[in-house]
């Protein structure tokens, strides 16, 4: 022992090097061991579904689309490694297509199987939206088809509502967790939203197509940090600091904001109150609008050519029996629904998120969108003390915040650049805010909440 303990006092250098080699090896087989268990308990409860005939209402025809580029090209990896083979066990027909480009999940979701029971998104929060944007284009805006959620991407907002936010070394069993889900079939509805165009300041007229999303819509302080961090990905976990503090990353205000209190971004907004259903908005709600009874429909396909205009009548009545354990929204008044509101902010950051996605709003009954504003700044040092919060803690640089069921943001001075302004500085970049962490150019934009509009596969 006392040759041992000598040998190791001479050498202390390249003892202490074994030690954490030895140190390191013994935990990663460790955590290795952990996993391989972890599937292990995953796959056999997946075959137990797979063994088992197929029941009414269990998904049986998945199809996947996989972002192969998600997560820095990581996602098709791990998606084979850790999701795939629970799917392929639980017995169901699973077909797999991959993207090719940005944009592409919204042209292939148009083309998958009409006979689908669930479509599973294995990828991020763009790759979801796109997806979602293809379905409620093509399929209407209450989704019908049951949707998984597989957190495979850099961002996954959605999936940590719905299973929980975990560490990163508990992102394996977040997979197999979410893999399990859509092999079990239990479904919740979520809210999304509907994000428009509009024409000009004046105008409520919207143009081009709709997108939607689930998650969030970021424009300012918190959306221009995440992208600028990305190019500092060599520092590792203080790559975000970087583009507080690096030269050429330094972030400026308004130059008038020292002068007329102005921070980042100057905005009119016009919004309605949140409801739960009445007279005014159950007719322009996907969930509470009444429709056909499929024996009515299926009877009224194959009638005769005069029971084509009793059909468009009937729909244009739409007057049916309300069951006595259904409300009649028809018949609730609430003037507060229709009534328009305006206000005009200064603030270096907004987040539009739902009740859904958020954890302080997902117990509230009454559906609506949440819109975050941050605080105004007049300083480089402004800036970086409320970015330096919001690595910390997402929402301790709010200061207000405001509920509603329809919400417009109009830029009032589209001139000039968020961030990197100077006094000389003849070319300003394009502004842009991010939708599910999808770059867009800022216009004038309406966001309309749909409420229970998506059912997503949960625990």
């Amino acid at each position: 022992m006392v040759k041992i303990f000598l040998t190791i006092r001479n050498n202390w250098k390249k003892s202490l090097f074994g030690a954490g080699v030895i140190t390191y090896g013994i935990n990663y087989a460790i955590n290795h061991y952990r996993m391989l268990q972890m599937m292990r308990a995953y796959c056999e409860e997946a075959v137990k579904y797979g063994d088992t005939p197929a029941i009414i209402g269990q998904p049986r025809k998945i199809t996947v689309v996989l972002n192969p580029a998600a997560n820095k090209r990581k996602a098709k990896k791990l998606f084979e490694k850790y999701c795939a083979p629970i799917l392929y066990l639980s017995g169901a027909y699973v077909s797999i297509v991959e993207t090719e480009r940005e944009g592409h999940a919204r042209e292939i979701i148009d083309k998958i199987d009409p006979n689908t029971s669930a479509v599973v998104i294995a990828g991020g929060d763009g790759t979801l939206s796109e997806t979602l944007t293809g379905l409620m284009r093509s399929r209407g805006e209450l989704c019908q088809v049951p949707v998984g959620v597989l957190p495979l991407g850099q961002t996954n907002t959605v999936a940590g509502a719905i299973f929980g936010q975990r560490k990163k070394q508990d992102i394996i069993e977040w997979m197999a967790e979410a893999s399990m889900a859509v092999v079990k079939g239990n479904t919740k509805p979520i809210d999304s939203f509907r994000i428009e165009i509009l024409k000009n300041e004046d105008s409520s007229i919207n143009e081009g197509k709709p997108v939607y999303g689930i998650g969030k819509v970021e424009w300012g302080l918190r959306r221009e940090l995440k992208r600028r961090s990305e190019s500092f990905w060599y520092l590792g976990p203080f790559k975000k600091y970087a583009s507080l503090v690096f030269p050429g990353t330094d972030l400026h205000t308004d130059p008038t904001a020292q002068y007329q209190s102005k921070g980042l971004i100057s905005a009119k907004l016009r919004y309605t109150a949140p409801c739960k259903g009445c007279s005014s908005c159950c007719n322009q709600r996907p969930d509470l609008i009444k429709t056909l009874s499929i024996t009515e429909s299926s009877s009224s396909k194959s009638s005769k050519w005069w029971n084509i205009l009793s059909l468009k009548n009937r729909r244009a009545a739409q007057h049916y029996p309300v069951p006595d354990n259904e409300i009649d929204y028809n018949s609730i008044v609430n003037e507060a629904c229709s009534t328009v509101e305006e206000k005009v902010i200064n603030t270096s950051d907004l987040c539009v998120t739902t009740a859904s996605v958020d954890a302080e709003s997902v117990d509230e009954d009454t559906p609506h969108i949440l819109l975050k504003i941050g605080p105004r700044v007049k300083n480089q040092g402004e800036i970086i003390l409320h970015g330096i919060k919001l690595f910390k803690e997402e929402n301790s640089i709010v200061v207000d915040r405001l509920k509603a069921k329809q919400l417009e943001i109009r830029p009032i001075s589209a001139d000039v650049d968020l961030l990197n302004v100077k006094e000389h500085k003849k070319e300003l970049k394009e502004d842009c805010l991010s939708i599910d962490n999808e770059d867009y150019e800022v216009r004038p934009i309406k966001v309309t909440l749909l409420p229970n509009s998506v059912k997503v596969f949960c625990p």
